[in-house]
C-alpha cells in the first residue's frame, strides 16, 4: 500500500514538473518569435503606424519615442495589428492604409471582437477585444525587457 503511494505520488509530481517544462519551452519560443521581429527604430514599423505616429504626435514625441523601441513596438501593434481585415473582405494596401484605429478604439469590447465598417477605407475591420490587446502588448514589453536584460 505504501509503495502504490509513492508511485501515484511520484507519477503526479512527474506530470506536473513535465507540463511546467513544456510550459516554460513554449513560452520561450514565443518569447523568441517575438524578440525576432523587434522594432528597432521607425522604419521597422508598419506604413499605417509610420502614418499614425506623424498625424497622432509632435516631432519632438516622435523623436522620443524612436528612442523607446518598446513604446514604438507596442504603438505599432496597436495602430497596425490589434485588429484585422473583416472575413470575406480583400483590400488594396493603398486602402488599408487609410484604416484610422483611432477613430474606432472607442468601441473596443473587454472580451469579444467588434467589427467596424471604415467609411474612409471602405473597408470592414474586426477590432480584437481589449483582453487580447493587453495580453499581446504585455507579450511585447517582456520580449523587450528580456531582451534588454541580456
Amino acid at each position: 500500500m505504501v509503495v502504490n503511494r509513492v508511485r501515484s505520488f511520484n507519477s503526479g509530481v512527474m506530470k506536473k514538473l513535465t507540463f511546467i517544462l513544456c510550459f516554460l519551452t513554449i513560452t520561450s519560443i514565443a518569447i523568441g518569435q517575438i524578440a525576432q521581429t523587434t522594432i528597432q527604430q521607425k522604419s521597422d514599423c508598419a506604413a499605417v503606424t509610420q502614418r499614425m505616429m506623424e498625424q497622432a504626435f509632435t516631432i519632438n514625441r516622435q523623436l522620443e519615442i524612436e528612442n523607446s523601441p518598446e513604446e514604438l513596438a507596442c504603438l505599432n501593434y496597436l495602430f497596425a495589428l490589434s485588429y484585422e481585415l473583416a472575413p470575406g473582405e480583400t483590400a488594396l494596401r493603398s486602402q488599408r492604409m487609410l484604416f484610422n484605429i483611432e477613430t474606432y478604439k472607442n468601441l473596443r469590447r473587454v472580451d469579444q471582437h467588434v467589427t467596424v465598417y471604415d467609411e474612409q477605407s471602405g473597408l470592414k475591420f474586426v477590432l480584437y477585444s481589449w483582453n487580447e490587446v493587453e495580453r499581446s502588448l504585455g507579450t511585447i514589453r517582456s520580449a523587450y525587457q528580456l531582451a534588454s536584460s541580456n
